[in-house]
């Protein structure tokens, strides 16, 4: 099994902002998102062996809560990092230029990465986990990290893959191939 969480509530959150790169920690009800998500980990039937994290503040700040209560060391990935979303980082999530351009996956966001880029990097590190055996990870990463991540176990259609969406701290598990 291989867990997936996304970071908790961060002021852009709340905002609707895109955070993309921009180093944002938690809200304080990110950090109470965090503390619920580790009470839903530790009652997990596959428990978790290891808590991997984005270098970014709000993953790790999550990923630091959810290892504490479960005893286990957070690793940092560089590979989980959020998608860098270029000149729109900061910007409204619904500004027109960013929604049009989010559609070409293999174009990428001016001065930032395509969604292939995203997948380049995370499509290796899921081959790697799904090998290892006797781990049950948790992956706690970013919405669009979150999208590859589905792709990759569920194959999606365009319209599929661009309207999955995981909430703050939302757990999603997937059965390795």
């Amino acid at each position: 099994m291989i867990y997936l969480a996304r970071h908790g509530q961060t002021q852009w959150n709340i905002e609707k902002r895109i955070c993309g790169r921009a180093d944002i920690p938690l809200t304080e009800e990110g950090y109470n998102q965090a503390v619920m998500l580790a009470e839903q980990a530790k009652m997990l039937t596959d428990p978790i062996t290891q808590v991997i994290c984005s270098p970014l503040i709000r993953a790790k700040e999550t990923a630091q809560v959810v290892a504490n209560q479960l005893g286990l060391p957070v690793i940092v990935d560089e590979r989980l990092i959020e998608m860098d979303f270029g000149i729109y980082d900061s910007l409204p999530i619904q500004t027109k230029e960013f929604q049009n351009r989010r559609i070409e996956f293999s174009l990428p966001f001016e001065q930032g990465e395509s969604i292939l880029d995203v997948a380049g990097r995370i499509y290796p590190l899921l081959a790697e986990l799904t090998n290892q055996e006797n781990d049950t990870p948790l992956l706690v990463s970013h919405n669009a990290v979150s999208r590859v991540v589905d792709n990759y176990f569920n194959g999606k259609t365009m319209s599929e893959f661009l309207s999955f969406n995981i909430e703050n701290t939302e757990l999603v598990a997937y059965r390795k191939k």
